[in-house]
């Protein structure tokens, strides 16, 4: 608990006061210094500091008394303070001159929480478009919200679902299962993600060496979306018309790989 507050500007001390109010219930500064463990020395200044925030509360009256706001308030207080610092540097950062970004430079993303957050701020910001190969394990819920919420605003919308455990399941409609994963895992030597939205393009392998770009390169976005539009071509065909390949190209259609 100390680390989650820590990025909201809690001391270390002023966590353990907060967890010993809410624990213990209104409490002297005396007692709160022995069950916080933080020193009488500085109990005082640190319950002052949580009083002008609004996260503790203090009486008017002898003896003085101090209560802290329960979770549910806490967790809006600083929803609402978080949200207006938020606002306040996007204002700034709209007052700002940029430069032009180069569209053909390849941007490289080595980590795979930069990772899922490009995918996620990729997916939210998507208008127009949005073509997408993805592995079921790459699908945070925070993901999975955004497709589904891109699902329906997007009308070029297309996902093309992978799963080693040939488990499928999506909380949207238009997504196509793979069925070829283990071909595939083996032409591509791992997983990989293949995204694009608009005008950008991420796309790379995720497994132990991620290995990920990203760019507003034109050739490369073309590329991409072809090779999404391609498997949902397959992908429809053979869906279609699965028992007529069956009876050529072998149950789980074994042979229809043979092209060399």
């Amino acid at each position: 608990m100390e680390d989650l507050l820590k990025d909201f500007g809690f001391t270390a001390s002023q966590t353990k006061i907060y967890l010993a109010l809410i624990t213990h219930g209104a409490m002297s500064g005396y007692e709160t210094s022995k069950q916080s463990g933080v020193a009488r020395s500085k109990v005082y200044n640190e319950l002052e500091k949580l009083v002008t925030r609004g996260v503790v509360m203090v009486n008017k009256n002898e003896p003085k008394l101090y209560t802290a706001i329960d979770g549910d308030e806490l967790v809006n207080l600083l929803t609402h303070t978080t949200n207006d610092k938020i606002q306040d540097i996007k204002h700034y950062l709209q007052q700002m001159e940029t430069v032009p970004e180069d569209t053909d430079l390849l941007w490289h993303l080595n980590e795979l929480d930069q990772v899922e957050q490009k995918i996620q701020y990729m997916i939210e910001q998507a208008k127009n478009q949005l073509l997408i190969q993805v592995w079921d394990s790459t699908l945070t819920p925070n993901i999975v919200s955004a497709l589904k919420e891109a699902e329906k605003r997007i009308d070029l919308f297309i996902c093309i679902l992978f799963s080693e455990s040939k488990e499928y399941s999506l909380p949207f409609e238009r997504f196509y299962p793979h069925g070829f994963e283990e071909d595939k895992l083996k032409d591509m030597q791992g997983k990989w993600i293949n995204l694009v939205c608009d005008d950008a393009v991420l796309f790379g392998t995720l497994d132990d060496n991620c290995d990920v770009i990203w760019t507003h390169n034109s050739a490369m976005k073309r590329l991409a979306a072809e090779y999404v539009k391609h498997d949902a071509y397959t992908l429809k065909v053979i869906g279609e018309n699965r028992t007529t390949l069956d009876d050529l190209y072998g149950t789980e259609l074994k042979t229809i790989r043979d092209i060399y």
